[in-house]
């Protein structure tokens, strides 16, 4: 078999890394379910595994997959409004709960932007690596668009989106556990606001409620960073 004319193939043909992206996505559900969904287990983890092997394997760009996949990208949009069902169903309980969201959500993000920050600048980062980080727990859609106000790079910013997800859907529930975090709402809030999506679909397997203060978190996290971060940075760099 010719190899290179393999890759070639694959790179020029459109639908080849939808398809292979749907498909992993697939394979990782199906192993999920197979395993009692095992928290190690995650489907977008075993798709990213299955993804990642394949660009590496093929040596293709990020652009180049980027742009074959920009229909998910699109429908990510509408997916995340679809959140707003079980945002509505606890509406009330939302507003009686006002004051403590608005704290955590400044505390909590400011703290994550921060820690993240000092680290790689104690490790000799450079300044594009450290602001692309910055975005790390904000949902892709924003984190691209943030990153590239802010002089960011935004592959680099989607990858730590990516690996701050996942870690915060494989450990969240070993934490909750470790420091007795016992009602929905603190779990799904807390996944929301440090693992975005893939946090999110991790709450939606512990409840309704879960499920909705997870997609407010995320929303009002990526609003958050999306508006203060470029003004922060503006002012610090000038």
């Amino acid at each position: 078999m010719n190899f290179e004319a393999l890759i070639t193939y694959i790179n020029s043909t459109p639908l080849t890394w939808l398809i292979v992206t749907l498909l992993s996505f697939k394979i990782g559900i199906i192993i999920y379910e197979k395993f009692n969904k095992h928290t190690l287990l995650q489907p977008i983890i075993i798709a990213y595994i299955l993804i990642m092997s394949l660009i590496v394997l093929t040596e293709t760009s990020f652009e180049e997959y980027f742009k074959s996949v920009e229909i998910i990208h699109f429908f990510l949009g509408p997916a995340t409004v679809a959140l707003a069902l079980p945002l509505y169903n606890n509406l009330k309980y939302i507003k009686s709960l006002f004051v403590p969201i608005v704290v955590t959500l400044f505390v909590a993000g400011v703290f994550s932007i921060l820690i993240a920050v000092v680290l790689l600048w104690i490790f000799g980062a450079e300044l594009p690596t450290i602001l692309s980080m910055t975005t790390k727990s904000i949902t892709a859609p924003i984190a691209i668009i943030t990153s590239e106000q802010i002089g960011a790079i935004p592959s680099l910013a989607v990858g730590f989106v990516l690996i701050t997800g996942m870690i915060g859907a494989l450990l969240g529930t070993i934490v909750f556990k470790l420091v007795k975090v016992k009602y929905e709402t603190s779990k799904g809030f807390a996944l929301g606001l440090v693992s975005h999506g893939i946090g999110t679909a991790r709450a939606i397997e512990i409840g309704e409620k879960a499920a909705a203060f997870s997609a407010l978190a995320m929303g009002l996290s990526g609003i958050f960073t999306a508006i203060f971060l470029p003004l922060i940075i503006t002012f610090f760099t000038k």
